[in-house]
């Protein structure tokens, strides 16, 4: 049975409602009801607005049935899928207000791991084992390198651990995380955007040591042994084993037991892949974005970010008389610049750009765009952004191009954060921060998670999360006539 299967029968047998006399009424067979309630079966939408009229509800009411009818018609796990890519967009916006850049620095204690081998029981136990673990990679000297293999669901650990990383962003940080090939229809969710949701922080401290890995797993559990499958290696050649519960766990200060464990994560990394890849300059941002776009996959290159995509409507003349004088390699940045916004102007047609109101109002009142820090380009002129503005309204209206405002009260979207996003080619990710050309950038790319986001984005215009098109076009006329 669907999920509006259930709703409806539930309606039915509360208000104790006579099936044929509501088939009668809805204009429907009494057999096709039947099946909607027992088989699953999704009707059109026609036929749920004709027992919508038919039911004896209340607005809100209406309202849920309506709600449960739309998520049984793309099923409950794209449904799911969709709200886990939502709240991932949001917590980048939540990273953003954290500034967690700003928490460097601090003093760890003396290391709690004994010399001898140690047993803790309990969670306490276990959790002040694992903190402990953490402490002596930073106070080893020349050596601050951390490998384990914990799952997402032992949150303690990754909470320790990014609350060490924020403050000593020079630690070496190494995982293997474990996807899922198979969809959990019992969970309902994509168990691969849990673990992003569990990278992404980590990829947003300034620090360039963190290298998530991930491979493939048929169960449920990566292990090198049934008791205690979970561990973490420490600098100082000491191993934590923690169970499966995370309820016991064993410290180990033998060296050959420690150098198993050793090689077996070697063995591991070398048939994982990397999870994602950092961008430490804008000239890497720029070859890397020419590199994927230059790779025709047939899909499209779809944007949420702060701000319209002003770049691709801009002449190529006008930016390069906006880029500043006197800045190292001019020539080859303006290059890679032009080059770029000419492959974007190439994929317009199949890109959706979603961006804020709130991005367009502060490109109008700085004279900047996040895609053009302030120490590379000077402000545009109000002629100028009204020029470009307008050659922007043409384009979508002429059907070229897709410029929708988010609706603020349905979607948090980052302010300083833009995600470019491709079903082959993968995530692009680039934090700014404010006035300054220093930002953070990576590069994600894993199959599951990157259909996710696609079927996200290409969704949002029918969600409510975003403005129609024709909204969307009476705001840019609105801020074209303010000009």
């Amino acid at each position: 049975m669907s999920l509006f299967g259930e709703h409806l029968k539930t309606i039915i047998d509360t208000n104790k409602i006579n099936i044929y006399g509501l088939a009668k009424s809805a204009g429907l067979e009494r057999t096709f009801i039947h099946k909607i309630m027992s088989d699953g079966r999704i009707p059109s939408d026609e036929y749920v607005s004709r027992l919508a009229d038919a039911l004896p509800l209340t607005p809100e009411e209406r309202l849920r049935l309506m709600e449960s009818f739309n998520v049984s018609k793309i099923g409950e796990f794209k449904h799911r899928q969709r709200i886990q890519v939502k709240d991932l967009i949001e917590s980048m916006a939540h990273i953003e207000s954290e500034d967690r850049a700003v928490h460097c620095g601090g003093v760890i204690g003396n290391s709690l791991l004994s010399d001898t081998n140690t047993t803790a029981i309990g969670g306490f136990a276990v959790n002040n084992l694992v903190k402990s673990a953490i402490e002596e990679t930073i106070g080893c000297e020349g050596r601050q390198e951390l490998d384990f293999v914990i799952p997402e669901s032992y949150q303690y650990f990754y909470h320790e651990l990014l609350v060490s990383f924020v403050r000593h962003p020079q630690m070496q940080i190494r995982h293997i995380v474990a996807f899922s090939k198979k969809i959990d229809f019992i969970q309902k969710t994509n168990r691969n955007l849990d673990l992003l949701s569990l990278v992404l922080p980590f990829a947003f401290v300034p620090g360039t040591g963190y290298c998530p890995y991930y491979f493939y797993r048929a169960s449920n559990d990566a292990e090198l042994t049934q008791a205690m499958p979970y561990f973490v290696l420490t600098p100082t050649d000491k191993l934590v084993l923690i169970s499966k519960e995370f309820n016991k766990a064993v410290l180990i200060c033998d060296g050959g037991i420690v150098s198993l464990y050793r090689d077996s994560f070697k063995a591991m990394l070398e048939q994982a892949t990397p999870l994602m890849r950092r961008l430490n300059s804008i000239f890497e941002v720029l070859n890397h974005y020419i590199d994927t776009d230059i790779t025709d996959t047939g899909e499209p290159y779809h944007m949420i970010e702060p701000e319209p995509c002003i770049g691709q409507f801009a002449t190529d003349e006008l930016w390069n008389q906006h880029v500043r004088q006197e800045i190292e390699n001019r020539e080859t940045l303006v290059g890679l610049f032009l080059k770029h916004l000419g492959l974007l102007r190439k994929n317009q047609l199949r890109t959706i750009n979603a961006c804020t109101t709130d991005g367009l109002s502060r490109i109008i009142s700085t004279g900047h765009t996040y895609y053009a820090p302030q120490e590379l380009i000077e402000p545009f002129s109000r002629d100028s952004l009204k020029e470009i503005l307008v050659a922007m309204r043409e384009s979508i209206a002429g059907g070229k191009a897709k410029v929708l405002f988010t609706n603020p009260s349905k979607i948090a979207v980052p302010s300083k954060t833009i995600l470019s996003i491709n079903k082959k080619m993968g995530i692009n990710i680039v934090m700014h921060k404010d006035n300054s050309s220093d930002f953070r950038a990576v590069y994600f790319s894993e199959d599951s998670i990157n259909e996710a986001f696609v079927d996200f984005v290409e969704s949002i215009e029918g969600s409510g999360l975003v403005y129609t098109e024709a909204d969307s076009l009476t705001t840019l006329d609105s801020v074209i006539r303010g000009l």
